[in-house]
């Protein structure tokens, strides 16, 4: 079994915020994977809301998604994420019990 840190995390924004957030995020797909330590970076859209986005992250340990969410771009994302979200968002940080 793999000892690889995953994130899921679901954020739901306002209806007039969709294309924005969606931008956003496509933004720092290659930096994030790009990063010491990321196995696997994927945004994903709902299909029954699109307001809804899940993130799907592998990472080689907590510390290497902790020097991810120290980067400006990762940061700045947070902030304009925060500032469309319609609820708050939704993180999971798991381990793999199966492969």
């Amino acid at each position: 079994m793999s000892e690889y840190l995953y994130l899921t995390a679901q954020l739901k924004v306002r209806n007039d915020k969709v294309e924005e957030l969606k931008s956003a995020a496509l933004a720092i797909v290659a930096d994030s994977r790009a990063e010491d330590g990321c196995i696997s970076y994927n945004v994903h859209q709902s299909i029954e809301d699109e307001t809804i986005f899940i993130w799907r992250e592998s990472w080689k340990s907590k510390d290497d998604l902790n020097k991810h969410f120290e980067k400006d771009y990762v940061k700045e994302f947070f902030v304009f994420a925060n500032e469309v979200a319609a609820e708050p968002p939704k993180i999971f940080l798991t381990k793999l019990l199966t492969n």
